[in-house]
């Protein structure tokens, strides 16, 4: 005679029972002493585990100094978090026959959420114009001589980099308060780019303008 499978299951489940039914079924009605030697090690493994620990904190001095390393430790972590995520943006040079390719690797920004300044213009400038979007920045000073001062905060993120024509012109690379300032000359336009905060910045200067006052400008940036 065959079986069913729902006969089957009821004979398992009927067998499992009868083989289990011996199990208390909630941990009271389990009748089980525990040995003298347990417990007296239990009992030492206990009172070590809290005296390690309350020996810390048995005075009101001791209670008092856990409390200010602990507000210390939360502090220093606090500081270390905003040290390490500072945007840190920098230039990969990249040398071919005819030009030098600078481009952006590290924390790019993909909009301008705050808006740099040049703070201290020579003498004589204004400002005629003015250009600006989520992008890009870039406003032009100019004095009566017609030299003209050209400043621009980029975003980094899809920027493509900047090409610079090697074999005509002067490039130097050298530190301006701290940061690696590329610089180069053609005729009578002289280049500053940057990297800070995240952001490209750019002042072209055309005409009777030195590096020296450039160097100014950039420190001037706000």
């Amino acid at each position: 005679m065959a079986i069913s499978k729902a006969e089957l299951k009821k004979a398992f489940r009927t067998v499992i029972a009868k083989e289990f039914s011996h199990i208390p079924e909630d941990e009271n009605s389990i009748d089980y002493t525990f040995s003298e030697r347990f417990n007296k090690r239990m009992a030492r493994l206990i009172k070590s585990q809290r005296k390690s620990y309350w020996v810390l904190i048995n005075t009101a001095a001791k209670r008092a100094a856990v409390m200010f390393v602990a507000i210390l430790t939360l502090f220093t972590a606090a500081f270390s978090v905003k040290a390490i995520r500072e945007p840190v943006l920098k230039f990969i040079k990249q040398v071919y026959e005819t030009f030098t390719d600078y481009l952006f690797e590290g924390d790019t920004t993909i909009t301008i959420d705050k808006e740099y300044v040049i703070t201290n213009l020579p003498e004589g400038f204004e400002q005629i114009s003015k250009i600006q979007n989520d992008f890009i920045i870039t406003t032009k000073y100019e004095n009566d001589k017609g030299d003209c001062v050209v400043f621009s905060q980029q975003i980094s993120r899809g920027n493509s980099g900047y090409a610079i024509d090697s074999e005509q012109g002067n490039i130097i690379v050298e530190k301006v308060d701290g940061i690696d300032v590329i610089f180069k000359e053609f005729h009578n336009v002289k280049t500053a780019i940057w990297l800070k905060d995240g952001y490209v910045f750019i002042i072209d200067c055309h005409g009777d303008i030195s590096f020296n006052i450039i160097e100014q400008l950039i420190m001037s940036v706000k």
